[in-house]
């Protein structure tokens, strides 16, 4: 029979936490947009701030020291304000899970919530590659292999931060897809139970939608 250890947080406190991370994080791109819209209408050449929301798939590879790496797959979602011609602000969250975490047989999952400013270096045309840095929370819930079959499982939740940059590119109208990369730090439980530092590599691919406040972008 496996061995758990003990909770690190209890399931109240996460959820208490990760809101008020939710929330503070939005009142951010909500203020940002709300800076744009009050600001005195710019002249029909000057920069329009746009709204963005993005959905898709994404790939983690999560690294455990004693043991190897874990092969994630799941779904990552954001929405984002760009208020000036180079900078924005975005607001991410990312689940990914397995159903066998390094033969264990027991499931795992990392669940983000990340936000932070996004930088766009140039545009070519409809494709603009960008730079973010991002920081939230972020969940673990893993096992790791201890011996004679057994194993040890735990969920962490602790602050967590990214930094990363991908490319964008606008289809028709609106739509347009991003792909990005990021590299995430999280933290699990190991077998002793000692919560110690998570090294994670994220790809995504998202459909994206694009809208504009009004007038004309450069």
């Amino acid at each position: 029979m496996a061995a758990h250890c003990h909770r690190v947080l209890l399931q109240s406190v996460v959820s208490t936490r990760i809101a008020q991370t939710a929330l503070i994080l939005l009142a951010l791109v909500a203020g940002a947009t709300a800076q744009s819209r009050v600001a005195p209408g710019p002249p029909v050449s000057a920069y329009s701030p746009t709204f963005d929301v993005s959905c898709g798939y994404a790939f983690m590879s999560s690294s455990i020291p004693s043991a190897s790496r874990i092969m994630l797959n799941g779904a990552d979602a954001s929405i984002g304000t760009d208020f000036l011609p180079h900078w924005g602000i975005t607001l991410d969250t990312g689940y990914v899970r397995t159903s066998d975490v390094l033969s264990t047989g027991h499931p795992g999952y990392t669940w983000t919530f990340l936000g932070g400013p996004v930088f766009y270096p140039l545009a070519h045309g409809s494709t603009r590659p960008f730079l973010r840095a991002m920081a939230g929370a972020g969940m673990v819930d893993s096992a790791v292999p201890v011996s004679g079959g057994t194993y040890v499982h735990g969920w962490v939740e602790r602050p967590a931060y990214s930094i990363g940059g991908g490319i964008q590119h606008s289809f028709v109208g609106p739509l347009g897809i991003r792909v990005g990369g990021d590299y995430i730090r999280t933290a699990y439980a190991d077998a002793t139970s000692t919560v110690r530092a998570q090294n994670n590599f994220r790809l995504t691919a998202s459909v994206l939608l694009r809208l504009h406040y009004g007038g004309h972008r450069e």
